[in-house]
């Protein structure tokens, strides 16, 4: 629901919260003063500030966030066209996005769901709307568990592939079965809708029945459920001195514990955590090692 222009008792209050958190000497100060004097009838819940070290360029080294509530796309319309801009519009997101005296004021609201034709925004995703595409399949990182979602219904013997592939590259480590279970039964198989909701940049999926319109297969790689193993170098078990990357969870305390991989052996240490982990060392960035996946 929009959101009224703030009265002058919450204009003061607005302003003595700017004067806290900004700075005089960067300039936000001054203009959400110069902001709230000239046009206090527009909405209007708080201020942010923001200043980037590396700036893009052209783009300023310091922002004023306007906060309008977070469905008030029309604030965020009166506030561009007061600027003497216009909102930018993409999917259900109006943003502004403009300078004043060397400062950037930015700003953003999003139409509800329930307001939106989420019929209209459903899509079929290309190359450009997933994590990476390997051995031929477009893969998405959901969450942060490392679940990984295929468009299609691959082959059992592909999935398995390309998130052993994803695991070796982009985590540093092997998958393996959990609890004596087959990986295989991690992979859940099922159709979705993929929904340019807010922004296409931004997609969500929905499940759906195979015969909703628009509804694509998709493939689930619940990989959570399996037990991981770091490829840096091994350490030796303490009771057979075998060596062993195996890695799990101590039953009792749920500290994290290496794991002898001898079947007659099966002995549990603790893990050394310390900064030279084998965690440690994984600097290398995102573009790097998604170049490295799809070379594999």
């Amino acid at each position: 629901m929009p959101i009224g222009p703030p009265v002058p008792e919450r204009a003061q209050l607005l302003l003595a919260q700017l004067e806290r958190y900004g700075s005089r000497e960067n300039g936000q100060l001054a203009i959400g003063r110069r902001l709230l004097q000239e046009h206090p009838d527009l909405p209007l819940t708080g201020f942010a500030i923001s200043s980037s070290m590396c700036p893009e360029p052209g783009r300023p080294l310091h922002s004023l966030i306007l906060r309008v509530g977070e469905h008030d796309t029309d604030g965020i319309t009166a506030w561009a066209r007061a600027l003497g801009t216009e909102p930018v519009i993409d999917g259900a997101r109006h943003r502004l996005d403009t300078v004043l005296d060397g400062i950037g004021i930015w700003g953003s609201a999003t139409i509800p769901e329930a307001d939106y034709d989420m019929d209209q925004a459903v899509f079929v995703p290309s190359g450009d709307d997933v994590s990476f595409t390997l051995r031929g399949l477009l893969v998405t990182e959901i969450g942060e568990d490392g679940d990984l979602l295929f468009s299609g219904h691959p082959p059992v013997r592909e999935v398995l592939a390309a998130t052993s592939a994803y695991y070796r590259h982009i985590c540093g480590q092997r998958l393996r079965a959990f609890d004596g279970r087959d990986l295989a039964d991690s992979i859940a198989r099922g159709w979705c809708r993929f929904v340019a909701y807010p922004t296409r940049t931004d997609w969500r999926i929905r499940s759906a029945s195979e015969d909703t319109p628009g509804a694509l297969p998709v493939t689930w790689m619940y990989a959570q459920e399996g037990d991981t193993q770091d490829l840096g170098d091994p350490v030796h078990c303490p009771a057979c001195g075998r060596s062993s990357r195996g890695l799990d969870y101590d039953h009792v305390t749920g500290q994290r514990v290496h794991l002898c991989p001898s079947p007659d052996c099966r002995h549990q240490w603790p893990v050394d955590d310390s900064p030279a982990s084998p965690e440690a060392d994984h600097a290398a960035t995102k573009q790097d090692q998604h170049a490295a996946l799809a070379a594999s």
